[in-house]
Parts: C-alpha cells; sequence; structure tokens
C-alpha cells in the first residue's frame, strides 16, 4: 500500500487487534520457518526460524525423493504406481508452497506491516470502523482455523491410525509388509522390519505435518489478507456515505476536497494491496489450483477402491482427504468472488450515494475516478491464467469428476 502516517496512540487495542487477526496464519508459519525474518523480533528467533526452515526442507525431501523413484523405478503394477501419485503429487505441492513462502518473504512482511498501520489507523478513527474489521478478521480467522481443522483431522488418519490400523500384507517369501502413508524405495531404505518402520513412519508423520502446515498457512493467509480488504472497502463506502455532509468525518480539514481526497487516497491504497496480494498469490494459486483438480481425482479414485473392498479405515481416511482438498480450494474461489464483487460494488456505490448534492461547480465529477478505476476489476488468479471465482470452483470439480470417470473407466 502507499505510506499512511501513523497515529500517535498508546492505547493497546490496535496492536490487539492485529495480533488477533494474524495469529493462525502467524502460528503455523512460525512453525515451518517460513515466518519473514524482518518480522522476528529476537536474534534467536531468527536462529529459530532457519533452522525449522531447513528442517521442512529436508522433512519434504526425505519424502519425495524415494517416492519419485518408487513410482519410476519399482517393478510394479501400473495400479500400485497410481496409488502413489496421489501422496507424491501432495508433497510435490508442498515443496512448492515452501519454496513461495520462503521467496515472497519480503512481500509478505510489507503486506503485514500495511495490516497493521491500518489497525493503527483505525484506532484513532471512528468506533464503527473499527468494528467493521474486527468483524471481517473474524470471519478471515475462521477461515483459518476451520481450513486447519479439515486438514490435520484428515491428515491424522492418513499419517498416523492408517499405517498403524491397516491390514498386513503377505508377499511370496512369507515375509509381513506394513503399509506406510508415503511409499518408500526399498533401494534406498527398507522399512520392513522394526525399527526402521517406526523410524520411518514417524519421519513421515512430522514431515506430512509440516506440509499440512503449509497448506494453512497459505489458505489462511490469502483469508486473511483478502479479508482485510474487504473491511477497508466497507470503511471506503461508509466514508463515501458521509461524503455529501462530512457528519461523520474527524478530519481536520472537513470540507468536500478533503473528503473527497481522503476517499480517493484510501481507495488507491487499497488497489495497490490488491495488486500486491495477486502478485504474492498467483502463483501458489496456479499450484494449488491444479494440484486440487489432480487429487480430488485421485482422492475420488482411492475412495471408491477402498469402498468396494470394504476398507472402513481407509474410506474415511480418503473421504476426510477429499473434503479437506475441496474445502480449500472452494476457500481461494470464495474469497477471489469476493475481492472481485467489492471492487465492483464500489463504482456502483459512487452512483448511488446523494452525489447531486455535493458541490454544485462540477464537485461531483471527482467521483468518475471512482468510478472509471472500478470498472478494471482487480482479481485474484492462478498464474495469471484465469481469475478465482466461484466458476472456477465449478470447473475444478467438474474436470476432477472427468478424470475420475477416465480412471474408472480403465481400472
Amino acid at each position: 500500500m502507499l505510506g499512511r502516517s501513523k497515529p500517535k496512540s498508546s492505547s493497546l487495542e490496535p496492536v490487539a487487534d492485529f495480533n488477533y487477526s494474524i495469529q493462525v496464519n502467524r502460528l503455523f508459519m512460525k512453525s515451518i520457518g517460513a515466518w519473514p525474518f524482518s518480522l522476528c523480533e529476537t536474534t534467536m528467533e531468527k536462529i529459530g526460524q532457519i533452522v525449522l526452515a531447513m528442517t521442512s526442507c529436508f522433512l519434504l525431501l526425505f519424502m519425495f525423493i524415494p517416492c519419485t523413484l518408487c513410482i519410476i523405478l519399482a517393478k510394479i503394477d501400473l495400479k500400485a504406481k497410481i496409488a502413489m501419485v496421489g501422496p507424491d503429487s501432495f508433497i510435490l505441492m508442498g515443496v512448492c508452497k515452501q519454496f513461495a513462502l520462503l521467496t515472497k518473504s519480503k512481500s509478505i512482511s510489507e503486506c503485514i506491516r500495511d495490516i497493521r498501520a491500518d489497525w493503527d489507523y483505525i484506532a484513532m478513527d471512528s468506533k464503527k470502523n473499527r468494528e467493521i474489521m474486527s468483524t471481517t478478521a473474524k470471519f478471515g480467522r475462521w477461515l483459518s482455523t476451520v481450513s486447519a481443522i479439515f486438514m490435520f483431522s484428515a491428515g491424522l488418519f492418513f499419517t498416523t491410525i492408517t499405517p498403524i490400523f491397516a491390514g498386513k500384507t503377505e508377499i511370496i517369501d512369507n515375509e509381513t509388509v506394513r503399509s506406510l502413508a508415503v511409499p518408500v524405495y526399498r533401494e534406498i531404505l527398507d522399512p520392513r522390519s522394526t525399527p526402521y518402520f517406526e523410524i520411518v513412519l514417524l519421519t513421515e508423520a512430522v514431515g506430512c505435518n509440516a506440509i499440512y502446515s503449509f497448506t494453512v498457512s497459505v489458505y489462511s493467509m490469502a483469508a486473511i489478507f483478502v479479508m482485510h480488504t474487504c473491511g477497508q472497502f466497507q470503511i471506503l463506502m461508509l466514508k463515501m456515505d458521509d461524503l455529501a455532509d462530512g457528519k461523520e468525518s474527524k478530519l481536520a480539514n472537513n470540507t468536500y476536497q478533503g473528503r473527497l481526497g481522503e476517499i480517493v487516497k484510501l481507495h488507491v491504497r487499497i488497489l495497490s494491496f490488491i495488486a500486491r496480494i495477486e502478485e504474492l498469490l498467483n502463483g501458489i494459486c496456479l499450484v494449488d489450483v491444479i494440484g486440487c483438480t489432480l487429487n480430488v481425482c485421485f482422492l475420488g479414485f482411492y475412495l471408491i477402491t477402498e469402498w468396494e473392498n470394504s476398507e472402513a479405515i481407509g474410506t474415511i481416511m480418503y473421504g476426510l482427504l477429499m473434503t479437506s482438498f475441496t474445502f480449500n480450494i472452494f476457500i481461494l474461489c470464495y474469497i477471489g468472488d469476493l475481492l472481485a464483487d467489492q471492487c465492483v460494488e464500489i463504482g456502483t456505490k459512487a452512483y448511488m450515494i446523494e452525489w447531486y448534492r455535493i458541490h454544485p461547480n462540477k464537485g461531483a465529477l471527482g467521483l468518475m475516478l471512482m468510478m472509471t478505476k472500478s470498472n478494471s476489476t482487480l482479481k485474484l488468479t492462478a498464474g495469471k491464467f484465469f481469475s478465482l471465482s466461484l466458476d472456477t470452483f465449478g470447473a475444478v470439480m467438474r474436470t476432477s469428476m472427468a478424470y475420475l470417470n477416465l480412471l474408472r473407466t480403465f481400472f
């Protein structure tokens, strides 16, 4: 956003509101070493983030490389390899998200600082504006929490419950093989015997939890940033309602020109913030849209297979995972649609206010800037290829089901 002068206030309210709005996102990003260095307050905190980032990277590679080699080199049938593609693609999505979060640390910190500046400014503004921002922050936090609940509850079955309680398989030489959440190429590491099975199982459980944290970090960050923007849009519309009379304005220069100038500056700040969010998220969103399209397809295939084999634990696990992936991609598409609607609504609001009561000397012409700028709607996109909307969500689900039908035809 553009610069905003920081109000002088000793009140702790803006700090508490700001911490509340980003708490979920900060918790998960710090747990995987993705929290921006510039926002770390102490040297020990920075060292901790480096250690966690390196640990997360090691865990992802520990799972991704053996699983990929297993798909390529292991002498197994095609159906068994398809069963490995789902976990491998999920790990690859985690690798991409870690890379994006670490390389775009500067942009993330700038966005978070802008959010803090907005909360500081709102503390000196009307109580109604603070209530609006608190409501949108609460909704963004709720989306983040629900995403985390779905992701980690499904992950608990995937990484822990299913490998421990799944049935054992007898191979030709009467050796008992226990299943793992992520397949391992045995030429590198053979996890069939104790204690190697338990070591690999524990490592995969911790590594998968890192992937879940990366996933929740991305979705919570998107939800928090977009809902913060929606709150700013609602404040902007309240200021537009007050443009003609200025009864609610606390400006020192409470004239029409002063109120219009504040409205235009706020609008430009919001559009600048949206552009920064889009630049930050479009690559990650592309990975998620493509990844979720494939993963929902594979999970549907696994779910049907487990159901036909009367495997209760597997059916529950794949059902939870499919629900989690579907909800997460819905979050991205929903907030993208909500943001686009808010941008358009500003243009409509500029016409619907009592502009005919404004300064007689063509004073209402200043609103033309708002209307013109609102016509070029800024949207969240997936790699700048297509916008994120509820229509996109429908397209993702239809594509997943089409691929699922294709898999069912061959297997």
